[in-house]
């Protein structure tokens, strides 16, 4: 019998400069919430946004980083989801979910070895990469390991994860998960 993570916390490290939320008649914490609620995950919800600029309906109670640069916002959520994970891991009979939503994650940066390490049994890892993936990034950018990957508009439009197969498929395509 699996576990369910439904009721579970929910941990959430954004990049809002490049997942944007279009809309402004809901905060993008309402929007999330909405969002992975259609899928069960109802528990508590913790959001951690990194962007150039503070958006207007970001919502209350959300820890914002003001970070202008790609690299550094990519660099100092690692830095986040890592400090997060050793202050979890004592916590390792409590279910938790979390919730990495960034794109461009080129392999040179930890972001394919962070996932392999938030995975555990206690933990649902879910990721959500940009819509053009597979065509544009495909060959040059190692998929992150997760539970469940979505594509960012297949989430926000309340459509399923990517099945096993898909995700198997474009490993098959990547060639630098070829190894290993």
């Amino acid at each position: 019998m699996g576990k369910n993570f439904h009721g579970a916390r929910t941990e959430v490290f954004w990049d809002v400069t490049d997942f944007p939320i279009r809309t402004t008649d809901r905060s993008y914490l309402e929007t999330l919430r909405s969002v992975i609620g259609n899928y069960g995950y109802t528990g508590p919800l913790r959001l951690r946004a990194y962007g150039e600029k503070k958006p207007d309906n970001l919502g209350d109670g959300i820890t914002f980083e003001l970070i202008g640069e790609k690299f550094a916002r990519l660099n100092k959520m690692l830095l986040d989801i890592g400090l997060w994970e050793l202050d979890t891991t004592h916590l390792s009979l409590t279910l938790t979910n979390v919730l990495v939503i960034a794109e461009n994650i080129d392999e040179d940066t930890s972001f394919v070895s962070v996932s392999r390490n938030l995975k555990s049994h206690a933990r649902n890892c879910l990721w959500v990469l940009p819509d053009d993936y597979e065509d544009e990034k495909i060959y040059r950018v190692k998929l992150p390991s997760a539970n469940f990957i979505w594509k960012w508009q297949d989430l926000l439009d309340g459509n399923e994860p990517m099945s096993k197969d898909k995700v198997s498929s474009m490993r098959c395509k990547t060639p630098c998960d070829r190894l290993g």
